[in-house]
């Protein structure tokens, strides 16, 4: 997949079918408008593309945009503009308009609430009025439905600030997944016995507090993970954390610095005060076995 910034677009040899959209997660909506565009560019002999934003005003990214590169490349996009929200909010809707149809666009998809343009001022009335006028075809798709409810963005950042996890899964059509480096923490899951790595996450990503079952990704390879965020209440440890242990990750192995990947499943339990140390270590030991059973026939691709 080509990909290169506004400011650089120019007219390539054959013509484009492109998709508009912040694609924030490349969520079953997306793959929609994605699908059509692929389906409408093999039809017609065009290049599959999209116009979308890096960095946009949002309260947090549902993924990195190395992923959403990823996801838009198999989705069987072969052509991705991009540009930061600041860099185009001072363009008006008729101005990026004529700058595709000047690139070769011959055919415009979008989603049901689609706007765009200085103001939102751009919308699905104004693209058919002007696909009159510059001969080109717009393809607007229907909300994608589950639940009986539109798959959203903000429905799923929703879904992951509540700490469901399964439905923010579903939404997306995959597993929800974040990556951080690792950093020092105070040492208390390997005084436990059970050492877990502390992520420093990017992107202010704000997930209910808990303990997850899921996937940890270092090096290549896929460790089966417990995952807890939050604070540590047994401890009188009010500080945020995000802790993962791997589950049979080789005691030798020091991941400090290092990059993990870190996939959620789904939630195990809300965090809770022990009593005493003996006791989160039972939980502890009771969360791996659940974790275990769970991911039995769960399977990632990474």
């Amino acid at each position: 997949m080509k990909v290169i910034h506004f400011s650089k677009i120019k007219k390539v040899d054959k013509e484009i079918v492109i998709g508009i959209g912040k694609f924030d997660g490349v969520h079953l909506g997306h793959k929609k408008i994605l699908m059509t565009v692929s389906e409408e560019a093999k039809k017609k002999g065009r290049v599959p593309a999209v116009v979308t934003f890096k960095n946009f005003p949002v309260e947090f990214l549902l993924c990195r945009w190395e992923e959403k590169l990823s996801l838009l490349e198999k989705s069987g996009i072969r052509l991705c503009i991009w540009s930061d929200f600041d860099e185009m909010s001072h363009i008006s809707h008729k101005e990026f308009v004529d700058i595709l149809i000047k690139a070769g666009v011959k055919t415009i998809v979008v989603g049901y609430n689609f706007h765009f343009g200085k103001g939102r001022k751009g919308n699905i009335e104004f693209l058919r009025k002007m696909a009159e006028k510059k001969n080109f075809s717009v393809i607007v798709v229907p909300p994608y439905k589950k639940r009986g409810k539109a798959v959203s963005a903000s429905l799923i950042r929703k879904a992951i600030k509540n700490g469901d996890i399964q439905t923010a899964n579903t939404l997306l059509g995959r597993y929800f997944s974040i990556s951080g480096k690792v950093i020092k923490g105070r040492g208390i899951g390997k005084k436990l016995g059970f050492p877990t790595a502390n992520l420093d996450l990017k992107n202010n990503i704000s997930i209910g507090k808990g303990v997850y079952a899921g996937w940890a990704v270092y090096n290549k390879k896929v460790y089966k993970a417990a995952i807890t965020i939050g604070a540590s209440p047994t401890f009188i440890d009010n500080t945020e954390k995000f802790e993962v242990f791997l589950i049979d990750f080789p005691d030798n192995k020091n991941l400090y610095n290092q990059q993990l990947r870190v996939f959620f499943y789904k939630k195990l339990r809300p965090q809770k005060k022990f009593k005493n140390q003996i006791q989160l270590q039972q939980q502890i030991k009771k969360d791996i076995g659940n974790i275990r059973y769970l991911l039995t026939s769960a399977k990632i691709t990474i």
